[in-house]
């Protein structure tokens, strides 16, 4: 089965909804998870246990964009990349890891 809708972790979903609630900017609301060590902790620790619920293409977006801004801020853009380990993803790895390249300059 494909998935036909963008999902995400349920746990991650919750956290960033309310992260947004009390900020109004995307980047200032993804730190706001990702530097509280239990915040962070939660989430990440939920891998690979399923929880997956639906969730819009404006809002998952909305976190990934914001995580790469963050990360880009914080680690520089050389820690951005598109990868798939996947060899029939090859194509679009390489495709998404040259818009990826573009970020950096």
């Amino acid at each position: 089965n494909r998935l036909k809708y963008p999902m995400m972790r349920k746990r991650l979903m919750k956290m960033w909804r309310e992260a947004k609630a009390l900020h109004s900017d995307p980047v200032e609301a993804w730190a706001s998870i990702i530097e509280d060590a239990d915040k962070a902790k939660s989430f990440k620790q939920a891998r690979g246990r399923g929880g997956f619920v639906r969730s819009s293409w404006q809002e998952v977006n909305e976190l990934i964009a914001a995580s790469n801004v963050y990360t880009i801020r914080n680690y520089g853009p050389d820690r951005i990349f598109g990868f798939s380990p996947i060899p029939a993803m090859s194509m679009v790895s390489y495709a998404s890891g040259a818009r990826y390249s573009l970020i950096g300059g």
